[in-house]
């Protein structure tokens, strides 16, 4: 039955009977239990929450008010602007804004804005695991939009972050996390970055305007898939970096994504990795193995398609990494490309070796075991001179 129906059939049911009003479900029930996001914004609009937070009243406070002895807590926020940095240091918490399809611009906004043109460092902190945020906005902050940090199911949803510093969405060291429907941009680092952590999906994002659209490092079994990714200086990344608490990157599933235009220039720290990463690449593997990219439209991104490179490109001394450096076993098959490798970064254009791009739609540095290509345009497809010797996939 649909929300409408049900509505329907509640409103029946006072006209027979002489009730005053329906009785409100569990909203945290009532969520868990929605099959779209029709169903889990009806839910959040008319659920029965343990707090609901009013326009000038405290997000953080209704996270300290929590008590001592609950499992689950489940503060809904209504519409309006809120000015703090929310830290969450409990478990079972479910932060969720009240949004309508109807009147999308009526949403919940925590904004780090402060005066003199200053801003807050963080928008929302969590350190608690079964952590569910919906419908929420988050904007103008120097540090980092939403953080998960050791946190066993995450679920992440229906966010924009916008103009918060290095990261957007931004689980590290987490496990069992799930970003659906968020949108990011104005991001230095990456819009969502997926780092250190397990068994991750991120699906139906809308990334642009940052530096790294989505970022997995030294993730082991992540799905990526779905999303609608453009306008940054790279688009979708794999990566293994060294000097990280997890020292391998595997399992990642690349698919369905649409990436394109990433020819942003780099706007990144300079003290970052991402700094160096040169503009115009659809989607990136770096040192990660068995990464599977398929069936995904790669169009338009001025330096190249797709990159299959290990580490030596950007750490040149192989002593000091504490990780295997090679990309071994990538698969990149069943995908669509067009205008890509058309204008590269001149920067790596004119480089010396080994670091050099020449523009194309699959790139690879000639290292790494097992990575292999199969795509339909075959013969069609503009490929740098080593990839070109990539085997066809089995």
């Amino acid at each position: 039955m649909s929300t409408t129906s049900r509505r329907l059939l509640c409103f029946a049911v006072l006209g027979l009977s002489g009730l005053s009003g329906c009785a409100q479900k569990n909203l945290y029930d009532c969520y868990m239990g929605a099959p779209d996001a029709a169903e889990r914004r009806d839910c959040i609009a008319n659920g029965q929450a343990d707090v609901t937070v009013e326009p000038g009243q405290s997000i953080n406070q209704a996270m300290f008010d929590m008590p001592a002895d609950a499992t689950r807590w489940v503060v809904k926020v209504r519409p309006g602007t809120y000015r703090e940095t929310i830290a969450i240091d409990r478990s079972g918490v479910m932060l969720v804004g009240v949004t309508s399809a109807d009147r999308p611009e009526e949403r919940v906004v925590i904004d780090g804005a402060l005066d003199g043109g200053k801003v807050r460092k963080d928008a929302v902190i969590v350190s608690g695991s079964r952590f569910v945020m919906d419908g929420i906005t988050v904007k103008n902050y120097s540090g980092n939009g939403v953080t998960t940090s050791k946190s066993l199911g995450v679920t992440l949803r229906n966010l924009v972050a916008d103009n918060t510093g290095n990261y957007g969405v931004y689980p590290v060291e987490s496990e069992d996390i799930l970003i659906e429907d968020c949108v990011t941009t104005g991001i230095k680092d990456a819009g969502i970055y997926v780092g250190q952590s397990r068994r991750a999906t991120v699906r139906g994002n809308r990334v642009y305007g940052n530096v790294a659209g989505i970022e997995i490092e030294n993730t082991v079994t992540a799905l990526v898939e779905n999303n609608d990714v453009h306008d940054n200086t790279a688009g979708i990344m794999a990566f293994v970096l060294p000097m990280s608490p997890s020292k391998e990157g595997r399992d990642c599933t690349i698919r369905n994504n649409k990436t394109y235009r990433n020819n942003l220039k780099n706007f990144a720290d300079p003290n970052a990795f991402v700094a160096k990463l040169p503009f115009g690449i659809g989607i990136g593997v770096m040192g990660a193995d068995n990464t599977v990219v398929e069936k995904n439209e790669i169009t338009d991104n001025g330096s190249v398609g797709v990159a299959i490179i290990g580490l030596s490109l950007f750490f040149p001394d192989p002593t000091k990494l504490d990780v295997e450096p090679n990309t071994d076993r990538a698969r990149v098959t069943s995908n669509t490309y067009r205008g890509n490798g058309k204008a590269p970064d001149p920067a790596y254009v004119n480089a010396s070796p080994p670091v050099k791009l020449t523009g194309a739609d699959i790139m690879w540095d000639s290292t790494g075991q097992g990575n292999c290509v199969d795509e339909p345009q075959g013969g069609e497809l503009k490929t740098d001179g080593a990839a070109a010797a990539l085997p066809r996939c089995k």
